[in-house]
C-alpha cells in the first residue's frame, strides 16, 4: 500500500516542479515597450532631435531623460535646468550605467564628464553685499558663467565594462567601440547630455533583430554629491560615496559667501531669522548639489512594425 502511494505521488511532484519552472521562466521574459528612432540622432549636446519635454523625469535628481534606439545604436540623453545639479555634474562627473540584461548591474558605463580638479569653479561668489534680489541674480549669473567655463574644460570621457574599449579618451577621439558623447548648455541654460552607443560594442551584433523587440535594458544615471562646507548646521548632508570609477579626483567642496556656510538648520524658516536672511536664498540654489542621486530606468528595445 505504501509503495503504491509513493508511486502515485512522484509523478505529481514532478509535474508540479515542471509547472513551477515554466511559470518562473515566463515571468523573466517580459517584453517592454521602447522608443524607435526613425532618424539617427546628431550627438552634439543639444536636444533638437529629442521630444520636448523629455518623457521621463526624476524629481529628486532634478533630471529629465530619454532612451531610444534604431537598428545599430542605443541613444541616451539627460538634461537639467537646475544650476546646482549642473555644478554637481561638472565638478563630480556623471556616470551612465548600462545593463543589457535589464537590471541594475553597475558594470558597464560611460563616464562623462570626468570629475574636475578646478576647485575654484565650485566656490560660491563672494563680496556681493547684503542679500537682495539684485545680488542673488548676480550670484546666479556668475555661477552660470562658471558652469559654462567648466563645460569648455570637460574634454575627456572614459568607458568601463566594455570588452574592447575600457580606457579614457579625448572627447573628440573615436574610440574602438564607436561611442560618441557630447554635452552643452543651451540658450535656456539647460545642460543637455547625449550619447550614441553602438549595439556592436556590448550586444555582440552590429544590428538588433525583430526577435530583440521588447528585450529589457537598464539605464542608470549616477551623480555624486559635492561635499557640504564644514560647520554647516543641517541634517541633510550628502555622503561622499562616488561612482566606482578609478583614477579620478575626489569630491570637491563649495564654500560660503564671506566665509559663512550656505545651508539651513532643520526646521528654520527660509527667511525667518537674522542669520538666514543672507544665507538662505543661495542655500536654496545650492542645496541639490549636496545630495547624491541615482536614477534607474528599465526600458525595452524598439523595433519597427514594418
Amino acid at each position: 500500500m505504501v509503495n503504491r502511494i509513493a508511486h502515485t505521488l512522484i509523478p505529481i511532484i514532478l509535474i508540479s516542479a515542471l509547472v513551477s519552472c515554466s511559470s518562473t521562466k515566463k515571468t523573466t521574459t517580459k517584453r517592454l515597450p521602447g522608443y524607435w528612432q526613425n532618424q539617427p540622432i546628431t550627438v552634439d549636446g543639444y536636444n533638437n532631435d529629442w521630444p520636448s519635454p523629455y518623457p521621463n523625469y526624476d524629481e529628486k535628481a532634478m533630471i529629465g531623460y530619454n532612451v531610444t534606439n534604431d537598428y545599430e545604436n542605443l541613444y541616451i540623453t539627460m538634461e537639467t535646468g537646475d544650476l546646482a545639479t549642473q555644478l554637481k555634474i561638472l565638478t563630480q562627473g556623471l556616470t551612465v550605467w548600462i545593463d543589457k540584461a535589464g537590471g541594475e548591474d553597475e558594470v558597464m558605463a560611460v563616464n562623462y564628464p570626468l570629475p574636475s580638479n578646478d576647485k575654484n569653479m565650485a566656490i560660491v561668489p563672494q563680496n556681493h553685499g547684503p542679500n537682495s534680489r539684485t545680488n542673488l541674480d548676480k550670484i546666479r549669473v556668475e555661477l552660470e558663467e562658471r558652469a559654462k567655463s567648466a563645460l569648455l574644460k570637460a574634454n575627456e570621457y572614459s568607458l568601463q565594462g566594455f570588452k574592447a574599449c575600457n580606457l579614457q579618451y579625448p572627447l573628440l577621439a573615436i574610440d574602438t567601440c564607436g561611442v560618441v558623447v557630447r554635452m552643452a548648455i543651451d540658450s535656456d541654460n539647460e545642460l543637455v547630455w547625449e550619447a550614441k552607443i553602438p549595439f556592436k560594442s556590448f550586444y555582440g551584433r552590429n544590428q538588433i533583430e525583430r526577435r530583440d523587440k521588447g528585450k529589457p535594458i537598464g539605464i542608470g544615471f549616477e551623480i555624486t554629491a559635492i561635499d557640504r562646507p564644514k560647520g554647516q548646521n543641517t541634517g541633510n548632508q550628502g555622503n561622499r560615496n562616488s561612482p566606482r570609477v578609478t583614477g579620478f579626483s575626489p569630491s570637491i567642496g563649495i564654500g560660503g559667501i564671506g566665509g559663512m556656510s550656505m545651508g539651513m538648520s532643520p526646521g528654520r524658516n527660509r527667511m525667518g531669522n537674522n542669520n538666514s536672511n543672507i544665507q538662505d536664498p543661495v542655500a536654496n540654489i545650492l542645496e541639490p548639489a549636496y545630495k547624491n542621486s541615482k536614477t534607474w530606468k528599465k526600458c525595452g528595445l524598439a523595433f519597427p512594425n514594418q
